[in-house]
């Protein structure tokens, strides 16, 4: 009986630190960050017999939760929302004047594997101050259309995914994930959006871009936004 006893004992021992030993071996580490890429300047896109605009971004913010990274040599990891890696919400600030910004969200431990695929929610957060410029947004912009100010900002809560064919590979190391927002490619990398076409009907000096805006430019508010989401790429 003594010794039936201590051979239990023994087998769970092993197998305890057989499963804490293989932890340790297939686990490694994931930097993630979040940055933006500015021109001084651009041109928008333009219609036929028409003179183009200058555009110039000052200031360009975003507002996430739940990020989700995949693990290709995972079948049953598709973006399920167990696995969350990082839940906010982040309020991220990636435009000084002209001065492009970097933003580090944190470190997380995943899985060993070849990681090809993000996911995050754009989120609109109602717990910020009023003040705020992302209260209730989740994608706030501003800057100038030929010298004329303009404001930019959408309350979508679509997911946005980010991706590279080759991966990064996770093997017990650490791995760098920069999603990096190319914001040369606001103005066409969906949709051609001619600028000069946003108006200012309430004449009040201010071109306003939203959803629900009174200066009748909802239209090119999310065609913003789409093209917003389609200049996001995956750095490593």
């Amino acid at each position: 009986m003594y010794k039936l006893f201590f051979l239990i004992i023994l087998s769970l021992n092993f197998v305890f630190n057989g499963c804490s030993s293989d932890d340790n071996r297939f686990e490694g580490t994931i930097s993630f960050y979040i940055s933006a890429v500015n021109p001084n300047s651009l041109r928008s896109p333009i219609g036929l017999n028409r003179i183009p605009v200058e555009v110039i971004f000052t200031d360009f913010r975003i507002s996430i939760r739940d990020v989700v990274f995949k693990n290709d040599d995972d079948d049953s990891n598709d973006f399920n929302n167990d696995e969350i890696h990082f839940r906010g919400p982040y309020q991220i600030d990636l435009l000084d004047g002209s001065d492009a910004l970097s933003q580090t969200i944190g470190n997380v431990f995943v899985p060993d594997g070849l990681y090809k695929e993000l996911r995050f929610k754009l989120h609109k957060d109602d717990d910020l101050p009023l003040t705020d410029n992302l209260f209730d947004r989740s994608i706030y912009m501003e800057g100038t259309i030929d010298g004329v100010p303009f404001i930019f900002w959408h309350d979508t809560g679509e997911n946005l995914d980010v991706g590279r064919s080759t991966g990064v590979l996770v093997e017990g190391n650490v791995v760098n994930f920069t999603v990096e927002f190319d914001i040369s490619q606001f103005l066409n990398s969906l949709h051609e959006i001619d600028l000069s076409l946003a108006t200012d009907n309430n004449n009040d000096g201010l071109i306003e871009i939203n959803p629900h805006d009174n200066d009748g430019n909802q239209d090119i508010a999310d065609q913003l936004k789409d093209n917003i989401k389609m200049a996001a790429d995956l750095l490593n």
